[in-house]
Formats: structure tokens, sequence, C-alpha cells
């Protein structure tokens, strides 16, 4: 192989692993955008939209004319007989004559015609498809509405999991330093080595939960991606961080509920499906009136005995006209399947006055949760700002040998406990606003 060829495969090949080492950086957003086009559920939702059209078009296919052609070809080991009066036949008036008649082989072939003029089942079934075809549309931002308050919490649980394995760090980094300190005022004489072993064993204790952590960043990742959309094996990113906005404005109460119902696809569902369940018993319905087709044949036939088919001759026979089926009795199915969709709309109608109190509820609790976890934010950021201040005074004292090892490590851990808890109400602050929105319907 000539070195060129050998350097450009591998600059080729160099290229691609930078690509394939390359982290996808993702917003929330972008990975809300990504879940919409990719994920499979939703994929299948928009799968069965198509699927409902296709339906409406059938639907519309039993009012348009139906044409068959036929053809028939018969080989008669006997030929068929002809019965005639005995007088045909130079028999007594009493006896009946029979005669072979035709040939051998017979040739049939038609086109024949059927065209709807009044079936009512034929209109109702058009209706009742066009609402079925809007039931798949409400699925599909029923299913929407899942998908994306399922990529933003698991898109928040990977932010609160890499920022809890900050936490730790920077608490390891601060027992680092107090064991640095340590060691330093017992080489002064100033501090014990009970001092400098509880120091050291305190870090121990923390590094367990770094690699509990660290492996958690990757499990969160993986559910991220795996929700989105995206092969397991891409590498993601996360850019946005978890922060609280205090100038959002508190939703009203009296509203949020209004909102939801007239919002959520779970409602807009069970008044389609309720308008379905009429449509059906009128469809049902229709099945007691008659019926009335024009109908029209035009056929050609021959017989012969031989396979000469230049001297075959074709008579045409035609016709057109009306056929009327009148149903009488059908074993009462038609009045069983008529209340049978009278109960099914009674079903819809309760399920959506219950759906209705649901969703009542539902907002009622995420409007409480979304205020909790406003007012713990606010409480733990005076606690934060208290719990550091503490924590550097209590150094400054062990420094200076007025306080005790003891005293330190609890004003570390109180510190730490503190920024956990802030941390950890953002994060239920962003879930619940996530699983308000959902309340209100404002995902789409």
């Amino acid at each position: 192989m000539k070195p060129y060829i050998i350097f450009i495969t591998g600059l080729f090949l160099l290229i691609a692993l930078s690509a394939l080492a390359q982290e996808k950086k993702l917003t929330l957003q972008d990975a809300v955008h990504l879940a919409i086009d990719k994920n499979r559920d939703l994929q299948v939702s928009r799968l069965e939209i198509n699927k409902s059209a296709h339906k409406v078009r059938e639907a519309k296919g039993y009012a348009l004319p139906t044409v068959a052609a036929s053809g028939q070809y018969l080989h008669f080991l006997q030929r068929q007989v002809t019965f005639l009066p005995g007088n045909f036949a130079g028999l007594a008036d009493n006896q009946i004559a029979t005669l072979r008649v035709g040939g051998t082989d017979a040739y049939v072939g038609g086109i024949s015609l059927v065209q709807p003029v009044f079936q009512g089942e034929i209109f109702s079934g058009i209706r009742a498809a066009k609402l079925a075809e809007s039931l798949s549309e409400e699925d599909l931002a029923f299913t929407q509405a899942i998908v994306v308050t399922e990529v933003k919490k698991a898109y928040l649980q990977a932010l609160i999991t890499n920022e809890q394995l900050k936490l730790q760090q920077q608490s390891i980094a601060r027992n680092e330093q107090e064991l640095k300190d340590s060691r330093s005022l017992l080489a002064q004489g100033r501090a014990s080595r009970v001092d400098t072993l509880r120091a050291y064993i305190t870090i121990e204790n923390l590094r367990p939960d770094i690699i509990r952590l660290t492996n958690g960043v990757e499990i969160a990742k993986t559910v991220l991606k795996t929700t989105i959309g995206l092969p397991e094996s891409e590498a993601i990113e996360l850019t946005d961080s978890l922060s609280y906005d205090s100038t959002l404005p508190a939703i009203l109460s009296a509203t949020a509920w209004e909102e939801a119902v007239t919002a959520r696809p779970e409602v807009t569902r069970l008044v389609i499906t309720e308008k379905l369940n009429t449509e059906q018993i009128k469809l049902e319905s229709a099945s007691y009136l008659p019926r009335i087709s024009a109908i029209g044949l035009a056929q050609t036939q021959t017989q012969a005995n031989d396979f000469r088919f230049g001297d075959y001759k074709w008579p045409v026979s035609s016709y057109v006209g009306l056929q009327l089926s009148v149903p009488i009795f059908s074993g009462f199915r038609t009045a069983a399947r008529i209340q049978q969709a009278k109960v099914s709309r009674l079903q819809s109608s309760t399920q959506l006055e219950n759906t209705r109190e649901l969703i009542r509820a539902e907002v009622k609790i995420a409007l409480s949760r979304v205020e909790e976890s406003r007012r713990r934010i606010e409480s733990q950021g005076q606690t934060v700002s208290t719990a550091e201040l503490s924590y550097r005074i209590t150094r400054d004292r062990w420094k200076q040998g007025i306080a005790s090892r003891l005293d330190l490590s609890d004003a570390e851990l109180s510190l730490s406990q503190a920024k956990s808890n802030y941390l950890q109400a953002v994060y239920d602050y962003l879930t619940a606003t996530v699983d308000l929105d959902k309340a209100l319907g404002r995902i789409r």
C-alpha cells in the first residue's frame, strides 16, 4: 500500500474516532425536541394517526361503486340435463322427458356493478372513522405529554445527581484541607493525633459516596437517553443547571382548573369518545333501515365441444336495476348492539366526569407542591448562608485552639447538609413545575 493511502486512511480513522468521542451537548429544551422527534412511543402514535386516516378513506369507499369482473370455465363430464313435458318428446302428458343440452365446455365472463343509493350506516361509518382519527390525534397529544414530562424529570434527575456529586467532592476537599491543617498543627504540637485520624477517617467515609454518585450520574444519563430515543452508546453532556427563578409569577388556583380541563388531552379524548359512542348508536340503529343499491351486469357466455375458439359465438346479455333489501328479523342482534353502544356512551360520560374531578385534585396537589418547594428554597437559602458563616468561624476558632475538632466536623456536616437540602428543594421545585405543566395541559 502506498504511503499517502496509509496517511489518508489514518486521517479518516482519526476524524471518525474524534467524532465518536465527541459528546452531544444537550439543554433541557434540546432533550425535549429530540424526544418529540425520536421517542418510539410517539412514533407508534404517529403511525396510529396514519392508520386512522386510511380507515377514514376505507369508510368513504363504501359509498363508491363496486365493480367486479368474473370469468368461469366448466368442462362437463356429462352434459347438462333439461327437463321437458312428455308431449315434447312423444311421451304421455304425465311423463317428464329429459334432454341433454349444451356443449362439453362452457365459458362465462362478465362485469358487475353495485352502487349504494341509500345505506344509512355508510355516512355514520364515515363520521365514526373521522372521530376515531381525532381520537388518535389526542392519543398522540397524551403520549407526548407523558414523554415530555418523563424526559424533563430524567434530565433533572441527571442534573441533581451530578450536583450531589459536586457537593460530595466539595465536602472531601474541605476535609482534605482540614486533614492538612491537622497535620500542620500536630507538627507544631497544637493538635492531637486523634484529630488527624478523625479527619482521615471522615475523608475515607466519604469516598464510597463519590463512587455511588459517579455511577448514579451514568445511570441517570442512560435513563435519559433511553427516554429520548437516543442510542445508549451516544455520549451526552448536559449544559443546563439546577437553578431557581424567584421572578416567576405564581399561578392562580382559581383559574388553573379551568385551564387544565380545557387543555388536557385526556378530557378532549373522552369528549371525542362520547361523540364516537353516540355515532356508534346511530350506526347500529341504521341496520333497521332498508338498503337500496343500483346494480348492473354485462355478461357473455358460450358453449362448445371443441377448442376452435374462432368459431365460437359470444352472445351478450346485460341488465341494470335497483335492489331493495329490508331487514325483518336478525335474532335481536341489532338491538343488543345498540344497547352495548348506549352503555359505552354512559361509561364515557362517567369517565369524563371522573377525569375532571381527578384533574381538579391533581392541579391542587401540583400547586401545593410548587408552593411548598418554593418556601423550602427560600428557607434553605438562608440556612446555607448561616451554615457557611458558622463553618468559617468554627474553622478559625479550631485553628486558634478555641474550638474542638468535633465542633469543626459538626460545622462541616451542617454545611454539607444545608447545601444538600437547598439542592433538593430546587430539584423538588423544578420537578413540581414539570408536574404542574402536565396537570395544566401545557405540554403538547
